[in-house]
């Protein structure tokens, strides 16, 4: 050892660093300074940040005559607050006779009497090697000693597959396979279960790459034994599912950052898998939270040191808290490790996802003043990273952090013109080709106190951006159907009310329950009620939330398609879903009379509607000329300002008293 103190390293004869809690550099080995191409008394005090820039699961060593190594990093057995990282060449060069190193990663599993079995052995992590050719795998000793299976056997693929268990061997061969059958370059991880000789269910993580070769590939890899999977992590201020600490122990330890003399360096990074909703929402929680923990595992050995990694807000993200991003390289060096990191591909409830993330950065110096502010501006950014697309990465800086502010103000007045009934509903009539009334569609007005009449443009973003849209549905559906029931007859008939669906639809669970309060508390009759869901809501409906639907079509409530043609729903799905009415898209109205293109795709939609035997509306309906094609191709109904724009509910009344000399028919 160069240098000594306290605690010892356990790898004496390999290329090993220790380092404290703030990421600097408290003892290292001749053979780590050998890499680093430096005098050990040169290295102490400094970080990893200082020495070497990351790559992927790599470190490029500063310095003239510094190699490529790949690292693996544990906590001190003695003491956890200290780390060990051991160092291992891939760059082909040998520093020392004394002390050889692979000159091969790809290599490492047949390496029996070299330095990384010492780090393997420590770290308790186990390479392996696959040669699809011969299906023959060979294991590094401490991967025999994690699998369970006996030392010196040489055996085929399927063969090892027996230690994992029957139900965690397909995800294995699903991860292999893009690396063989596509050499595919992009790294894979995944985790599997085994069962050990004394009884123990043991979780295995597990990473592989492919390498090309003259004639085909080779697969190397890595596996680590990561416990008990029925032992959950509870400790107060973790979060269970990924180990990591939670939101509020992140504000807790940005404000001890904050409350530091170096506290301009301090940056927040919030990151978002752009892929987690999707995998919740197709494969289960179970399998989000199963990615959520490979990701968090990722992230956690991943960062520099000195570096936190805490659970994001209702844990669809990840929170990066760096106490000096000079100190790691930089701000761009600190974000590309980030991304880099979530940027992988992994098996999750054996499907192969590809995975990115979007990333909302936030600095002292651009007006956050506490804790909070910096933790809401990161959250800022990283809602703009997301609307500008996948893997985008955003900083916070005053423009954003302005008009977030606004937002803010606005999401706050809405609340309360929620909450002091400052909104209205506006009807409009939906009728056929010669005028006759068929129902009316509800759209929801603000009644500001200070703006005036501000329409659903104005406002709807900003609900949405603040998840008020349930709400605000909740509001719009007992309004509708409540004033509604207290219409007069027109012509002895009642006429049915349609009421757009935004953040209250059926995948929700309390779907059903919320339209069956509202009809019953309004008394209007089940046949008088339209549902209108955007086309974009429909793509992933699950079994059970068309079953949602079937429930209130059985109770004699009809469903409307609205924005027809705007979404990706294939024709198979489109049949199946209990809907009544699809509603044509304006965008495809507004040029009708003149575009060949538009009047084909309304033809279209009109012959499938009326095929599957729903009716057809065509909305945004303004002139003559459109009317007359609409007409001719067979469309239904007609909505638009050519008959009437929305007017309030007063008015609406009148000319239904007055029976606004249309003729009732059948709704």
């Amino acid at each position: 050892m160069s240098e000594r103190i306290e605690l010892s390293l356990p790898l004496p004869e390999a290329p090993a660093v220790l380092t404290d809690a703030d990421g600097r550099i408290v003892g290292l080995t001749e053979q780590a300074a050998e890499l680093f191409d430096q005098h050990a008394s040169a290295l102490v005090g400094r970080t990893f940040a200082e020495l070497a820039v990351r790559q992927g699961p790599a470190l490029s060593l500063r310095g003239p005559g510094a190699a490529t190594v790949r690292y693996l990093s544990w906590p001190h057995e003695d003491d956890p607050t200290f780390r060990v990282t051991a160092l291992i060449d891939v760059s082909g060069e040998v520093f020392s006779t004394s002390h050889p190193l692979p000159v091969e990663l790809a290599g490492l599993a047949r390496v029996e009497a070299s330095s990384l079995q010492d780090v393997q052995r420590v770290a308790r992590i186990g390479t392996w090697e696959w040669d699809p050719t011969t299906d023959l795998v060979t294991l590094s000793a401490v991967s025999h000693e994690l699998l369970g299976v006996p030392a010196g056997r040489v055996l085929a693929l399927e063969d090892y597959l027996e230690a994992v268990l029957p139900e965690d061997r397909e995800v294995v061969r699903t991860s292999l396979a893009p690396l063989v059958e596509q050499h595919d370059p992009v790294p894979v991880e995944y985790q599997f279960r085994i069962v050990r000789l004394d009884g123990g269910l043991r979780t295995i993580a597990a990473q592989a790459s492919a390498r090309s070769r003259d004639q085909g590939v080779t697969v190397v890899g890595t596996i680590q034994d990561i416990g008990d999977p029925t032992v959950l992590r509870t400790r107060p201020g973790y979060d269970e599912v990924t180990g990591l600490p939670d939101e509020e122990a992140a504000v807790e330890v940005l404000g001890r950052l904050l409350s530091s003399p170096d506290h301009g360096r301090v940056a927040v990074l919030t990151c978002a898998p752009d892929q987690l909703e999707r995998v919740d929402h197709s494969l289960g929680f179970r399998a989000g939270n199963e990615l959520r923990a490979t990701l968090a595992r990722r992230l956690w050995e991943g960062m520099p040191e000195g570096c936190t990694v805490a659970r994001g807000p209702n844990g669809m993200s990840f929170t990066v808290l760096c106490p000096d991003v000079a100190g790691v390289g930089g701000l761009e060096a600190l974000t590309a490790t980030v991304t880099g990191l979530l940027r992988t591909t992994t098996v999750v409830a054996g499907h192969l996802v590809h995975l990115s993330a979007s990333t909302g950065i936030a600095q002292v110096q651009n007006g956050a003043s506490s804790s909070e502010d910096l933790m809401r501006h990161a959250a800022v950014a990283v809602s703009e990273a997301r609307r500008r697309g996948q893997g985008k990465v955003v900083l916070a800086d005053r423009d954003l952090i302005t008009e977030a502010n606004e937002q803010l103000s606005m999401e706050e007045q809405l609340r309360e013109g929620l909450r002091h009934d400052e909104l209205v509903l506006h009807y409009q009539p939906i009728v056929t080709a010669d005028g006759e009334l068929r129902r009316a569609e509800a759209l929801v007005r603000w009644q500001h106190p200070h703006l005036g009449l501000l329409g659903p443009g104005y406002f709807l973003p900003t609900a949405r951006r603040a998840g008020m849209l349930p709400d605000l549905d909740r509001w719009v559906l007992r309004t509708a159907m409540r004033e509604a029931a207290r219409w007069p007859l027109l012509h002895g008939r009642a006429l049915p009310v349609s009421i757009n669906l935004a953040g209250l639809v059926p995948g929700d669970d309390s779907f059903v329950e919320v339209v069956e309060e509202a009809v019953a508390e309004s008394g209007i009759e089940w046949d008088r009620v339209v549902l209108e869901l955007v086309e974009t809501d429909l793509v992933d409906l699950r079994p059970h939330h068309r079953a949602a639907m079937e429930v209130l079509v059985e109770r004699g409530a009809r469903f409307a398609i609205d924005d027809f043609g705007t979404g990706y729903s294939s024709l198979a799905r489109l049949r199946d879903l209990p809907a009544q009415i699809i509603k044509l898209d304006r965008r495809f109205v507004s040029n009708i009379a003149v575009d060949a293109a538009d009047c084909a795709v309304a033809q279209a939609v009109t012959t499938m509607a009326h095929a599957m035997g729903r009716a057809c509306t065509a909305e945004g309906v303004e002139t003559q000329e459109q009317l007359g094609v609409l007409d001719a191709l067979g469309v239904d109904h007609h909505q638009g300002f050519l008959f009437s724009p929305a007017v309030p509910e007063p008015e609406f009344r009148e000319v239904l008293a007055a029976e606004g000399g249309y003729r009732p028919v059948q709704a």
